[in-house]
């Protein structure tokens, strides 16, 4: 079935169906939905896959689909993975959701359409089935976030960092510790949560009496999730993400925080102007290029095996470890 087909059995033209299968606006919202649902019905998605998966004996092109590109999670990635996979002749196509499934799916169509080779993608919190099946006719790698499919993901190892960030700020003498990180329905921010709760519980503090407050992550969320927090009496606060981090350092700098003497603070992902802060921040400084290179070299796996036939590479998670860099935002509390 083509797009003559549908056009013909919908009564529409082939412009309007391939307007509207491309995400196009010029279709009525409502009109474009019904030609969607009838050409997923009949196959048509899957089928355009298959062709152009078939047609497709070079590597030219390979999407990179993430659901932001201010923070070095993923602008710093997306740049270190273009230079990687240009130089085994792959050229990259970044698409940016803003965590948007809908988007995220509109987007994943386009690149099939334009005969991409595999893709790496960090997906939204809310992604739908009908990209998980579309994820499932490609050579994928999963960053930072998992969605559940049959894919080799890479991750920061973020669990055993958060264990130490609360044992470094129990050790110095805190018992009053909050977190601010991502939604538990992110698969890195159910990581880096269980983190901290079992550092509370190795420090023999209670993770149910601990401040926490879990946003999507902005830096506007990340202001605001830090305000709140620093009316609960805390001494020390922990972030769980990038822009969290640069969020809560405004809000705490805004607020009048002395830090350390009034707040110790760690941040997370070691952007180069927290080393530059006074004090500097302490961070969980995240290995960014080795993320970068483990995901260009498990999609180029995976290529390969798609072009030869062979097994690709396995599921599962595969672990960059991050490390804990203390500096001068933590100390032992004053009051």
């Amino acid at each position: 079935m083509g797009v003559v087909d549908l056009a013909r059995d919908l009564g529409v033209s082939t412009a309007t169906v391939s307007r509207a299968l491309n995400g196009s606006t010029a279709v009525r919202p409502e009109l474009a939905e019904r030609i969607r649902a009838y050409a997923e019905s009949r196959g048509y998605v899957a089928n355009r896959l298959a062709r152009a998966l078939s047609a497709n004996t070079s590597r030219a092109f390979v999407g990179f689909v993430i659901p932001y590109v201010d923070t070095p999670a993923y602008s710093a990635v997306a740049a270190e993975c273009a230079r990687l996979l240009s130089t085994d002749g792959t050229q990259m196509i970044l698409t940016v959701t803003g965590n948007d499934p809908e988007q995220e799916l509109r987007q994943l169509r386009e690149l099939v359409a334009s005969r991409i080779a595999g893709l790496v993608i960090s997906p939204t919190t809310g992604v739908l089935d009908e990209t998980r099946r579309l994820l499932g006719g490609l050579p994928v790698v999963e960053l930072h976030r998992a969605s559940g499919i049959e894919a080799p993901g890479v991750f920061s190892d973020d669990e055993q960092v958060m264990v130490e960030s609360v044992l470094h700020l129990a050790a110095l003498g805190h018992t009053s510790i909050g977190y601010l990180g991502t939604p538990e329905e992110l698969s890195n921010g159910a990581v880096r949560l269980r983190g901290i709760r079992r550092g509370m519980v190795l420090a023999g503090l209670d993770p149910e009496r601990m401040e926490t407050r879990l946003v999507e992550p902005t830096k506007e969320n990340g202001y605001a999730a830090a305000e709140s927090l620093l009316t609960t009496g805390i001494t020390a606060l922990v972030v769980g993400g990038g822009s969290l981090s640069v969020g809560t350092a405004q809000a705490v700098w805004a607020d009048g925080r002395r830090v350390p003497e009034d707040l110790s603070l760690v941040v997370y992902g070691d952007p180069q102007w927290f080393a530059l802060a006074n004090p500097p921040l302490t961070t969980i400084q995240v290995d960014y290029a080795g993320l970068a290179r483990r995901a260009a070299e498990l999609l180029i796996e995976g290529l390969d095996a798609r072009h030869s036939g062979a097994a690709g590479p396995s599921p599962g998670a595969h672990l960059v470890a991050p490390r804990l860099l203390p500096a001068g935002s933590t100390a032992p509390p004053q009051n």
